[in-house]
C-alpha cells in the first residue's frame, strides 16, 4: 500500500500543496472506509466523484487529489485530470518499489496464466498480482498501488477491447517480461476486426522488454512456447504432460480442466523460466493452480456434475469448453448462452458453436436467449424444469456474463 507525504506525491504530480500530512493508500470509492488514506476523485461519463468530497471526509480521507476546486479544509493536490494522476501515482509508487513485473495479455488465457504464474513465483519471493478482472485502466494503477516494500515480483493482467488501451497500462507499468496467451476471437468486434486485435494486443511488447510469444501467433519475441518452441508440451493425456524448458523435462499433471490450460501453462512456465525460476518449482507451481469460480470449476449436487464455465465466452473459448464435456463419461448437456461482443459476425459465430457442438457425442443441446440452432429456451423457468428432469448427467454452462448462466445455476441447485 502506498504509504507517503501529499507534499512528497505533489512533487510527483507536478502540482503544489501548502499542507503536508501523511497518506496511507489511495482510495476512490467513497462507499469505502479511507482512515488515513488520500481520496482521488474519478470523473466518469455518468458520475463526478468531486460530488462526493464531504462523504469522503466522513469515510476519513486526510487529503484529495482533484482536478477543480472543491469545499473542504483538507489539503488538495489540484491536477488537470485526476485518472491520469491515478496512473502517474501508481507509476510513481511502482518505480519506488521496484519489483520484477510481468504484463500478460491475450484473448483466452489470461486470469489462469496469472494464476499459475502468480503460484510459481510465490514460492520463491512475496508477490502482487492482479486481483479478480481488475485488468483496465483503473484496475491495473489500483492493483500497483497496493505494492509493499517486500514484494519481489508483480503480475499485472492488462484487459483492452481497443487499439491503445495496452500502450497506455504498458506506460505506467514499463514492464520485464511481456506474454500474449494468444490471438484468438474475445472481444473481436469491439476491436473491428482480426488484424486490430492482434495490433492491440502486440502493445505490450517492446524494445524494454522481454517477449514472450506463443508460436502460434505472428509475433517475434525473444522466448517461445507452444509447438516448435523454446518451451513446450509433449506425451499429452488429458492435463498430464512433459513440460519442456529449454534442455530440462519434467512431468506435469495440472489440476485444471481442458488441454487448453496446458497452453497456459506453457505461457507461464516461459514467463517463470526467463525470471531464472527452476523447472521443479514451475512443476510445483503449477500443480497447485486450482479453476476459480466461473471458469471451469466443478459442481457436484444431487447426482449432477456441474461444469461452471460463465465467468465469460467467446467463440473459442466455448468450443474449449465444450470439448472438456465431451470428454466425461455418460450423459452430457450443454447449456449456451449469448457470447458477447462479437460484432456484425455475432450470428456467424453463434451458428459455428452450435455446429461444433452438434458435431461432438453431447446428448442434449440447449441454448439460453440465443441462437446456436439448437433448443432454445427464452423462460428461465422452463430451462431450469428441463434441466431438472435429468439425472446423472454432466452439464455444461457457458456464456459471457451478459448470459448470466450463474444464475440459471443457483436455480438448479435448490
Amino acid at each position: 500500500m502506498l504509504k507517503t507525504t501529499t507534499q512528497t506525491l505533489a512533487k510527483a504530480l507536478k502540482t503544489d500543496c501548502s499542507i503536508d500530512v501523511a497518506i496511507s493508500g489511495v482510495y476512490t470509492d467513497t462507499r469505502q472506509q479511507m482512515e488515513g488514506g488520500l481520496f482521488l476523485a474519478l470523473v466518469g461519463d455518468n458520475f463526478d466523484a468531486h460530488d462526493y468530497i464531504k462523504q469522503a471526509e466522513k469515510m476519513g480521507a486526510i487529503a484529495l487529489v482533484v482536478n477543480q476546486e472543491v469545499e473542504t479544509t483538507l489539503p488538495i493536490l489540484l491536477v488537470k485530470d485526476t485518472q491520469d494522476a491515478l496512473g502517474e501515482i501508481a507509476k510513481w509508487h511502482l518505480n519506488n518499489v521496484k519489483p520484477k513485473v510481468v504484463a500478460i495479455t491475450g484473448s483466452n488465457g489470461k486470469t489462469t496464466t496469472k494464476n499459475m504464474l502468480k503460484n510459481i513465483l510465490q514460492l520463491k519471493a512475496p508477490i502482487l498480482a492482479t486481483k479478480g478482472n481488475l485488468n483496465n485502466h483503473l484496475g491495473v494503477p489500483m492493483t500497483l498501488l497496493e505494492l509493499e516494500e517486500k514484494h519481489q515480483y508483480a503480475v499485472i493482467e492488462m484487459g483492452a477491447n481497443h487499439l491503445g488501451e495496452i500502450a497506455h497500462l504498458c506506460e505506467i507499468v514499463s514492464p520485464d517480461i511481456a506474454v500474449v496467451t494468444n490471438t484468438l476471437d474475445a472481444h473481436i468486434g469491439e476491436f473491428g476486426g482480426f488484424d486490430n486485435l492482434v495490433k492491440a494486443k502486440s502493445e505490450i511488447y517492446s524494445v524494454n522488454s522481454k517477449n514472450i510469444v506463443n508460436t502460434e501467433t505472428s509475433f517475434e519475441g525473444d522466448v517461445s512456447f507452444g509447438d516448435g518452441g523454446d518451451i513446450f508440451a509433449n506425451n499429452i493425456e488429458n492435463n498430464r504432460f512433459d513440460l519442456n524448458i529449454f534442455n530440462e523435462r519434467i512431468t506435469v499433471t495440472l489440476q485444471l480442466l481442458g488441454q487448453h490450460n496446458i497452453g497456459n501453462a506453457l505461457a507461464a512456465s516461459a514467463c517463470a523460466s526467463a525470471l531464472g525460476v527452476d523447472i521443479k518449482t514451475i512443476k510445483q507451481g503449477l500443480e497447485n493452480t486450482q479453476a476459480e469460480k466461473g471458469r471451469l470449476n466443478i459442481i457436484q449436487y444431487a447426482g449432477l456434475t456441474i461444469i461452471d464455465d460463465t465467468y465469460n465466452a467467446s467463440p473459442s473459448s466455448s468450443k474449449y469448453a465444450l470439448e472438456v464435456l465431451n470428454g466425461f463419461a455418460g450423459k452430457k448437456i450443454a447449456v449456451l448462452g449469448q457470447m458477447a461482443e462479437l460484432g456484425d459476425e455475432s450470428g456467424t459465430y453463434h451458428q459455428q458453436v452450435g455446429a461444433f457442438a452438434k458435431s461432438l457425442d453431447i446428448e442434449y443441446l440447449y441454448s439460453y436467449q440465443s441462437d446456436y440452432s439448437v433448443q432454445n429456451f427464452s423462460v428461465t423457468d422452463e430451462l431450469v424444469a428441463t434441466l431438472k428432469q435429468h439425472t446423472d448427467a454432466t452439464i455444461l454452462f457457458k456464456g459471457s456474463r451478459i448470459a448470466k448462466l450463474e444464475q440459471i445455476i443457483k436455480r438448479l441447485c435448490v
